[in-house]
């Protein structure tokens, strides 16, 4: 298999396995984390589990075993992006974790004052942002590579964005 096919099926594995079943996962957890309703029955375990497998799948994809040749700039970019795309949904992961301990803590009598509750959630916020900015640099990057990577060989990358500038 191409090296280049080789990076994009799992780029395409890390959206498929990992981070739609985060997404579907994350909707549940919003759901019952909020600070009001932490006294409430809630599955904390279980949301445990579905962080820790989708990171686990993420962990198991290492685009370092690609081995791409040192003149190809573009899939070493990609390459790039896409691991740090890897670390920071990894840190997401473990900061999700991370509240849905402490509110089980909670709801079985461990002590959680607001505050605390708050400098966790920020790390969410912060470690989300910085996955959907990464996120949107891989996207960017992984359809700049796409095209291509589906160009002739006559074509170069003048001709890339010589095509793009024409297309705005």
């Amino acid at each position: 298999m191409d090296y280049r096919t080789e990076l994009m099926n799992m780029i395409n594995r890390f959206n498929i396995e990992s981070v739609e079943e985060f997404k579907e996962a994350e909707m549940r957890i919003v759901k019952d984390s909020r600070f009001s309703s932490i006294r409430k029955k809630k599955d904390y375990d279980g949301h445990v589990a579905m962080l820790r497998k989708v990171k686990s799948k993420a962990n198991k994809i290492t685009p370092k075993s690609v081995e791409i040749p040192e003149d190809d700039e573009m899939t070493q970019s990609l390459r790039k992006a896409f691991e740090r795309c890897l670390v920071t949904f990894s840190g997401v992961c473990d900061s999700y974790v991370q509240m849905q301990l402490a509110l089980k803590g909670k709801s079985e009598g461990d002590s959680l004052s607001y505050g605390q509750y708050k400098e966790i959630n920020n790390k969410v916020k912060h470690m989300r942002v910085k996955l959907n900015e990464q996120m949107q640099e891989l996207d960017v990057l992984y359809a700049d590579f796409n095209e291509y990577s589906q160009m002739d060989d006559s074509e170069d990358l003048a001709g890339i964005a010589y095509k793009t500038y024409d297309q705005l």
